[in-house]
């Protein structure tokens, strides 16, 4: 639920229709009980394509959009939260481009294998090796863990439930739902929503996700955002978002949430598009997709941690070996 509410911060959400009678006091039980899954597996797969208006583009400006064109991805992780012992592996693939990486964090120690060379490197000297502003000013371990507070996502919970009425939750058929931990029984839940109550919940939630020092540091820290060309803050991107919320509808919005018989939520799916509301947008439209599987919720974990080694790391004194695309990745322009 977490990764999906994430999301509505960043994309305008749009509706199908539903009704229920306890459907959504159903759903509204199985996201509060999922919020305290604390240890576990989860596997995630995304895909994206783009549509851009290029008339008024340089070559090279197309040039650059085309790498946004067409993006998909996997995301996989084994996590014990009370442990602070996590190990998520990751693949991207840009316009084509590929490339996987994998993080580890073991209490304290948080590292890193990185792509192309595939050597393990420590967070802080990815930091230290790229030269990034102010990293004096985070608390580097601490802030590698939590990029969004856990008071943030509760928030955001609270809003995603909050807004629904009955009529908005629709309680389907039954489900067996195939999980690398075997066949597990699920009952399905369809959300939908209104115009009014998607740009509600953008709004909200933009004014939650402003008052996260945790958010605000990563964003101002370690992106580079750019509207027009010139670089704004993490809040400046928030008011750009709120006040350019009509130049955009969502279209064949489908949220889907299948419910185990323990009342935990182990499959989420999320479809939608996006149309631009005027043709002189430089973004047309996009596509999404999301899918993502939940398993062995609060049950042990085990992780098998890489030993590190002097062949197999590159420390801060070895920068040269950094590659650009990583050095892109981690590092603050100015």
């Amino acid at each position: 639920m977490k990764k999906i509410l994430i999301l509505l911060l960043a994309v305008m959400l749009v509706p199908l229709a539903a009704c229920g009678t306890d459907n959504l006091a159903e759903y509204k039980k199985a996201a509060e009980k999922t919020e305290q899954i604390h240890k576990g597996q989860f596997s995630a797969e995304f895909s994206m394509t783009m549509d851009y208006n290029t008339d008024e583009l340089t070559a090279e400006e197309v040039k650059e959009l085309n790498y946004f064109k067409d993006m998909k991805g996997t995301f996989s992780s084994v996590y014990d939260d009370e442990a602070e012992k996590a190990i998520l592996r990751n693949y991207m693939n840009f316009g084509g481009l590929g490339f996987d990486f994998d993080m580890y964090i073991n209490g304290e120690e948080i590292f890193m294998k990185l792509p192309v060379v595939g050597k393990f490197m420590k967070i802080d000297e990815i930091q230290n090796a790229c030269n990034i502003d102010n990293i004096d000013d985070i608390e580097t371990e601490e802030y590698s863990k939590e990029i969004v507070s856990d008071e943030t996502i509760r928030a955001f919970t609270d809003k995603w439930v909050n807004l629904m009425n009955d009529d908005d939750v629709f309680k389907g058929r039954d489900i067996i739902l195939t999980t690398p931990d075997g066949e597990v029984k699920t009952t399905e839940y369809t959300i939908t929503l209104t115009g009014t109550q998607i740009r509600t919940m953008i709004e909200e939630c933009a004014d939650i996700a402003a008052k996260d020092e945790k958010l605000r540091q990563f964003c101002d820290n370690y992106m580079n955002i750019k509207f027009d060309e010139e670089e704004i803050t993490f809040e400046e991107m928030l008011q750009y978002l709120k006040d350019n919320i009509e130049d955009y509808t969502v279209e064949d919005f489908k949220y889907t949430a299948l419910v185990d018989i323990d009342g935990y939520i182990v499959n989420e799916n999320i479809k939608f598009a996006v149309k631009a509301a005027r043709g002189d947008l430089v973004l047309r439209g996009l596509n999404y997709n999301m899918d993502i599987i939940t398993w062995d919720i609060n049950k042990e974990q085990h992780f098998d941690f890489p030993e590190l080694t002097d062949e197999n790391t590159i420390d801060a004194d070895n920068a040269e070996e950094l590659p650009d695309l990583m050095k892109d990745m981690f590092e603050k322009r100015n």
